[in-house]
């Protein structure tokens, strides 16, 4: 399968998309105290490293790069992803003397709008590549996760329950460790065509090619 690659400038409003919403929830976390709001942003943060895969332009080490580059940024994403587990269950010990402002936790929509915006830029190469149709599936399930933080702030206003900010984080932690565990994986069981190989029983197919096509065109 001939390898696809978003455009430039969808990988780039991507990201600068992502960084915004990223910078925004990093600064309320740190004026609101909210560790969901820090997961939150960090979470987005280790978007940013995927898009930077995407951007590697093509040339006779780009499979190669890419499939190194990929592997080093799930690894950094998992470790992240433990600690804030840590982080998270700390807190749920040892609870702070108050939970953070519910309005500072409504920041979590700028991640929501980063979400949706990053799925829309990779819905089409989502029909043919499987690892941009896994990078759509994450950004819409980031959008629940968003959800759940909203629920949990409207909770922290209604009842002032301590426990939901760091429980929440928590739940960020386990959602992208076990994303990026199960990439790793893949990875570990199809080799380098982890990131090419199209297994979606909906996806598109290329024609085939024409009777007498040379070798090269087959490819």
């Amino acid at each position: 399968m001939a390898h696809v690659h978003v455009p430039a400038r969808r990988v780039g409003a991507a990201l600068a998309v992502t960084v915004l919403a990223a910078g925004a929830e990093l600064a309320g976390s740190w004026t609101g105290q909210s560790l969901f709001l820090a997961a939150d942003a960090g979470h987005l943060l280790a978007h940013t490293g995927i898009f930077a895969v995407l951007l590697i332009p093509p040339g006779w080490w780009h499979e190669r790069g890419e499939d190194v580059a990929t592997i080093a940024v799930l690894v950094l994403v998992l470790a992240v992803a433990v600690a804030m587990a840590r982080t998270s269950i700390q807190d749920l010990g040892v609870p702070r003397p108050e939970p953070p402002a519910p309005s500072v936790m409504l920041l979590s929509l700028l991640g929501l709008g980063a979400n949706l915006t990053t799925a829309y830029l990779f819905a089409d190469p989502a029909r043919q590549r499987w690892s941009f149709r896994a990078a759509l599936a994450h950004e819409l399930a980031d959008g629940s996760l968003t959800v759940v933080g909203l629920v949990g702030a409207a909770a922290i206003k209604l009842f002032g329950w301590r426990w939901v900010d760091p429980g929440l984080s928590l739940t960020i932690a386990v959602w992208l460790g076990g994303w990026a565990s199960r990439l790793l994986a893949r990875r570990a069981r199809l080799g380098r065509g982890a990131w090419t190989r199209n297994d979606h029983p909906g996806a598109r197919r290329p024609p085939p090619p024409p009777q007498g096509a040379p070798a090269a065109y087959r490819r």
